[in-house]
């Protein structure tokens, strides 16, 4: 199991889309620019350690959890390599009485039940909501179990992909439970598909949801990746034998923490909090955020390329079994941009299965601009981002701002979700979804910022 292997190299899924970008979209990102610098000491960290303990907002004792498994009728026939993974795996946190649900979307390649999630989880529950918490579409779990094409990383269908696959959890959850209105948010590329879903929805009306936020959404998937495979290629170096010379740094310090202490669970992005014990330099973290968005890529590209039958890492026609290893194929895999994934896999998929596509148009659909008419006019929509966010450079936050007006809150910091769970953040998350934000909630400095 390709995804178990990733976690133990060095760190869990930290940043957050899942499909990259052609060498022009490189160099044209690298001209742009960071919003104040992918080397900014305080946006490294932020988004390496996330919000401190004592910043958390105030959490119920107590959420109820549900794990959730579920077949789905359109699902691609399962690999065996995939055998463990049939079925799509969601968290439910209910209510004891009528409530309105909150759908909650995880970030790139992570599952449906991790720390950032269970942040939100615990601030909603204990706002009133239902609380589903679901897998990004670029989780293996969810490519094997719900995705109709088994090629990750385009944002229209990953998100028609999970729009289906929550008429079908809501629908077997309204045996059990009131719900009185749906809500949606979601964290990085998450926040695209929270985007994506409820503009699929004004059109099916099939789930009436009401209010989406999206919290440090990308702009352009492919703009966000290219600037991540330059920090990887920068801090790493090309090919493997960067992440190898990172791996054997960092491995032994790494091993020593959890040997001496009983406080570091297994879990979520547990291997990145025991690094942050050892990460010193601005160079040290630049080299975690761009290994963890690469091990990102490991299971997308692996099992895009298995669906698809591209033959880049596995061969077509003799696909790996039960119990067969994978090391080799992992080995090769890191070493790959997601501008690889792009031309190899994702592009010769959708070229062949969406007639009249280029690998231009292919870019420009993955871009929040596809839906910015409804993001600009309709209210129920609203986002959440930093000034220092680096995957987002300086046009693309203006064009946030822009286009959502009154309804989008930036912090002055916070790098990439390194403020998740802060205090205010659920605060005016949660206003947000009330319906209770607006200008008069309290007014935008003169630079944007709250």
């Amino acid at each position: 199991m390709l995804h178990a292997l990733a976690r133990t190299l060095v760190c869990g899924t930290l940043l957050a889309i899942a499909v990259s970008s052609r060498a022009d979209i490189i160099d044209s990102a690298a001209a742009a620019g960071p919003a104040t610098g992918l080397a900014d000491s305080a946006a490294l960290r932020a988004t390496v350690y996330g919000t401190p303990p004592q910043d958390i907002a105030p959490m119920p004792e107590r959420v109820p959890l549900e794990e959730i498994n579920i077949a789905l009728a359109w699902a691609q026939p399962v690999p065996a390599v995939f055998w463990f993974d049939r079925r799509l795996r969601v968290w439910f946190s209910p209510q004891p009485k009528p409530a309105p649900l909150a759908i909650v979307i995880s970030g790139a390649g992570s599952d449906g039940n991790t720390s950032k999630l269970a942040l939100l989880r615990g601030a909603l529950y204990g706002a009133g909501y239902h609380v589903l918490t679901m897998p990004s579409p670029t989780f293996p779990g969810f490519i094997v179990s719900a995705s109709s094409t088994g090629v990750a990383g385009d944002l229209r269908q990953d998100s028609r992909d999970l729009y289906a696959a929550m008429q079908q959890i809501i629908a077997q959850l309204a045996h059990g439970v009131q719900i009185t209105d749906i809500d949606v948010v979601g964290y990085s590329l998450g926040g695209a598909n929270a985007g994506m879903v409820k503009s699929i929805d004004s059109v099916e009306g099939k789930l009436k949801i009401h209010r989406a936020v999206m919290i440090n959404p990308p702009v352009g998937l492919f703009t966000s990746l290219a600037r991540l495979d330059r920090l990887f290629t920068v801090s790493i170096g090309s090919g493997d034998t960067g992440v190898e010379r990172l791996y054997a740094r960092l491995y032994a310090r790494i091993a020593n923490v959890y040997r001496t202490s009983d406080q570091i669970a297994v879990g979520d992005s547990d291997l990145l909090v025991a690094a942050t014990t050892v990460l010193k330099t601005d160079a040290d973290f630049s080299a975690a955020i761009a290994l963890s968005f690469r091990i990102s890529l490991v299971n997308v590209f692996f099992a895009g390329d298995l669906y698809a039958r591209t033959g880049v890492v596995v061969d077509p026609n003799h696909p790996p079994g039960v119990g067969d290893s994978l090391e080799n194929i992992a080995r090769e895999l890191r070493g790959k941009p997601f501008s690889e994934y792009f031309e190899k896999v994702f592009a010769p998929y959708y070229l062949a299965h969406r007639p009249g596509s280029t690998r231009e148009s292919l870019l420009a659909e993955n871009r929040l601009q596809i839906i910015g008419s409804e993001l600009h006019n309709n209210a129920d929509y609203y986002v959440q981002t930093n000034s220092d966010d680096p995957i987002l450079i300086q046009p693309e936050l203006a064009w946030l701002r822009s286009t959502l007006g009154d309804r989008i809150v930036v912090y002055d910091h916070g790098g990439h979700l390194g403020n998740l769970g802060e205090r205010r953040q659920i605060a005016d998350m949660l206003d947000m979804l009330a319906g209770h934000w607006g200008p008069a909630h309290d007014p935008v400095s003169v630079n944007g910022s709250r």
